[in-house]
C-alpha cells in the first residue's frame, strides 16, 4: 500500500485492480449484494491491507459477534491479537446488546459496545474512539453492516445519519468508511437508491459462479468520486493464503 496526496492505494491485486489510482482518503464507501456476495471478505481484506501498513481499523461489529469477526480475520492469515497490542485493531461491538444479563466483552479486540438502537450514541462511541486514539488522516472505519440500522430507524432517517458520519468521520477526520449493506430485501434496494449520491462510493458485489471446484464472486464499481475506475464486472477468488485473485481482466 502507498500513499500519495490523501490517496491510499491498497494492496493485493484485486484492490490493485479496480482502484489503480487509489482511494481518496476522505471517502465514505458502500459495498452492496445480496447475501453470500463476498461483501465480509471484501472489508476484511480492506482492513488487512491497512493493518499490515501499519495503519489503524476499527471495525464495528453488527451482524457477527466479535468471535466470529475474528475468525474471518484468521481466514486471511492476519493474527488479530499481534494487532490488538500494537493499538491498530478495535471492534466496537454492536452485537453483544442481544446478550441478557451482564456478560463479559467477546474479545480482547473489543473497545467499546453499542447499541444500534440509538444511533446518536453510536456515532459519538466511534468519534470517541477515533479522537481517544488520535486516529485522524489515517486508518478506516469499517461498518458491518447498515442493515442493522434499518431494523430500527426508516430509510430517509438512516440517510441522514450515515451523512453524518460521513461528515465527522471521513470529511472532517479524513478516515476512511467501508459499510456493507445487504440488498436482499426491496427496503435495503431502496435505501441504496436514495443514499449512493450522497456517498462517495459505491461497489456491487455479487456471487459469479464456479472455477476449478471454487466459487466465484464478482464485484463492479458503480460509482467513485474523482476517480477514474474500472468499467464491468471484475470476477474473483479466494486462494490459500487468503489473497483476492482476479480471475478475469478485460
Amino acid at each position: 500500500m502507498s500513499l500519495s496526496e490523501g490517496f491510499v492505494k491498497l494492496s493485493g491485486e484485486l484492490f490493485e485492480h479496480i482502484f489503480p489510482e487509489g482511494i481518496p482518503r476522505n471517502s465514505f464507501i458502500i459495498i452492496a449484494g445480496e447475501g453470500g456476495s463476498g461483501k465480509s471478505m471484501l472489508l476484511t481484506s480492506v482492513a488487512k491491507s491497512l493493518l499490515k501498513n501499519g495503519e489503524p481499523v476499527i471495525y464495528m461489529a453488527l451482524d457477527d459477534d466479535p468471535k466470529t469477526v475474528v475468525q474471518l480475520f484468521s481466514a486471511l492469515n492476519l493474527n488479530v491479537v499481534e494487532y490488538v497490542k500494537r493499538e491498530l485493531l478495535f471492534i466496537i461491538d454492536g452485537y453483544s446488546y442481544r446478550v441478557r444479563g451482564e456478560h463479559r466483552k467477546m474479545h480482547v479486540s473489543v473497545i467499546a459496545e453499542v447499541d444500534p438502537h440509538n444511533m446518536h450514541h453510536t456515532i459519538s462511541t466511534i468519534i470517541g474512539v477515533l479522537d481517544e486514539s488520535k486516529i485522524v488522516g489515517r486508518g478506516a472505519l469499517i461498518i458491518d453492516s447498515l442493515n442493522e440500522f434499518l431494523s430500527y430507524y426508516k430509510p430517509e432517517e438512516l440517510a441522514e445519519y450515515v451523512k453524518d458520519m460521513r461528515a465527522n468521520i471521513s470529511k472532517v477526520r479524513e478516515v476512511m468508511v467501508f459499510a456493507s449493506l445487504h440488498t436482499s430485501t426491496q427496503v435495503a434496494k431502496d435505501f441504496l437508491n436514495h443514499i449512493e449520491h450522497c456517498v462517495d462510493g459505491v461497489v456491487i458485489t455479487q456471487r459469479s459462479g464456479v472455477e476449478k471446484g471454487q466459487v466465484t464472486t464478482a464485484v463492479l464499481v458503480k460509482r467513485m468520486k474523482g476517480l477514474a475506475r474500472k468499467q464491468g464486472w471484475v470476477s474473483y477468488t479466494v486462494d490459500e493464503n487468503g489473497e483476492l485473485k482476479v480471475l478475469q481482466i478485460p
